[in-house]
């Protein structure tokens, strides 16, 4: 399945694996073919849940164009580490997987095809948040594949029985109370059945809770901050550490340590999907969250409960979800007698046709608009609404670009996780935050 930190870099609670480097494309166990045979070219994913749809798609390439695609999966974890090691070795594939926060560092070293020229169809149907995030330099540096964007899960019983509008939620740091708040305190319950603030109240028993804040960038602080007006990063610094940003991290913190209305630190820290978990099991009310989590809250909840999806929680500067996407970059190092085909392949992974098996399978909302209409239809069928996630695209805050993003954010989130604990201050951990992430990506 693709999860958050298969799309965005470093989200989880404890940011970026490392791991054994995994075998190049000429020696995968995970494709067929090389990258030295005459007509076969290879493509490079991290998820294995995405690969059924690509060979459905490289299978339809094959028929028209003649060339064969070996596919090879590197597991997340290997991923980065691996493509730095091909890259430097002249091993990378043909066309590879690329996400926001790694690109930059692979197009100032002149190592991808610049897709402005590479590929002149189909362009105007690709998701524009998705090709703004990988425009740099007057060019587009990877062909759109993928897209995702944050809305709220919700427990139809739960928010039912308390009178929760899950539709209407707001947040407001700088007010007494809100409806988030209030809407917490309503759907969080002791063993005793107590609510947050009731005399007894006992924080170690509850049984149910209303709402997943966490040191998740993508789901919950990006959204935050940018929905209290922050800005998370400025000229590939990190610009979080702002009255509005400080404020915000303190107001998701006391979620956590004063309100009691989401999960202990001490577990979400651990363990990111934590809180998805008890989504599933029927024990959080309130999920914030991204497309890259419906087949697994559908598959963990079965007919257990019903579910459905609201718009996410709106902060003073309205809703601003973060929008992130996958591309497929192309090998500019590539053998000379290669890069026709290369652009094929590329031209095809960005037509309605190359992208269709995402949609049609459930993996992912396609990035060619042409083929989304299968992805919806998909989760239709299902009997799941997801054109929340769609209008949560219309007014995004973007992801993380810069040449050094994984170090910044692999640096900060430490840092992000002992406010959420309760071990400093937002007003003292912010700025901190911020500086050892500039100082990463120095």
């Amino acid at each position: 399945m693709l999860t958050r930190r298969h799309l965005l870099a470093a989200l989880g609670a404890t940011g970026v694996a490392a791991g054994a480097a995994a075998c190049s494309p000429s020696g995968s166990s995970s494709g067929s073919g090389s990258k030295d045979d005459e007509k076969t070219l290879t493509f490079r994913l991290w998820d294995e849940g995405a690969k059924a749809a690509y060979e459905e798609s490289f299978a339809a390439f094959t028929k028209s164009s003649g060339w064969k695609v070996a596919i090879d999966v590197v597991p997340w974890g290997q991923y980065w580490n691996q493509l730095s090691l091909d890259v430097g070795s002249a091993e990378a594939a043909d066309v590879y997987w690329m996400n926001s926060a790694n690109y930059v560092q692979f197009q100032e070293s002149g190592n991808l095809l610049n897709i402005s020229e590479a590929v002149t169809e189909n362009t105007d149907t690709w998701n524009k948040a998705v090709v703004d995030l990988y425009t740099r330099d007057g060019a587009l540096w990877g062909v759109p594949q993928l897209w995702d964007s944050i809305a709220l899960y919700y427990n139809k019983g739960l928010v039912e029985a308390a009178g929760i509008d899950p539709t209407q939620l707001r947040f407001d740091p700088t007010a007494p109370s809100d409806s988030l708040r209030e809407a917490g305190r309503a759907l969080t319950v002791d063993g005793a059945g107590k609510h947050p603030g009731d005399e007894g109240f006992a924080p170690d028993s509850r049984a149910q809770f209303g709402f997943n804040s966490q040191a998740d960038r993508q789901a919950i602080i990006g959204p935050f901050l940018a929905s209290n007006g922050a800005t998370w990063e400025t000229d590939d610094k990190f610009s979080f550490a702002s009255p509005e940003g400080i404020a915000a991290f303190q107001y998701m913190a006391d979620l956590v340590n004063v309100q009691q209305i989401a999960p202990s630190a001490a577990d979400t820290n651990e363990n990111g999907d934590f809180t998805r978990d008890l989504f599933t099991q029927g024990k959080l009310a309130l999920f914030q969250s991204g497309p890259y989590n419906l087949a697994n809250v559908a598959e963990g909840v079965g007919d257990s409960f019903e579910w459905a999806i609201a718009p996410m929680v709106a902060g003073p500067a309205g809703a601003k979800s973060l929008v992130h996407g996958v591309v497929a970059v192309g090998n500019a190092r590539a053998e000379d007698d290669r890069k026709d085909a290369i652009a094929q392949l590329l031209t095809w992974l960005g037509s309605a046709d190359g992208q269709r098996p995402l949609a049609t399978k459930g993996v992912a909302f396609p990035a060619n608009a042409d083929a989304q209409g299968d992805f919806i239809a998909y989760w239709s069928g299902k009997g799941v609404d997801v054109q929340q996630f769609i209008t949560a695209t219309e007014d995004p805050t973007p992801a993380d670009t810069g040449a050094k993003a994984n170090a910044g954010l692999t640096a900060a989130i430490p840092i992000f996780q002992e406010i959420f604990i309760g071990r400093r201050t937002a007003a003292d951990g912010v700025p901190a935050a911020q500086q050892a992430g500039n100082d990463a990506m120095k």
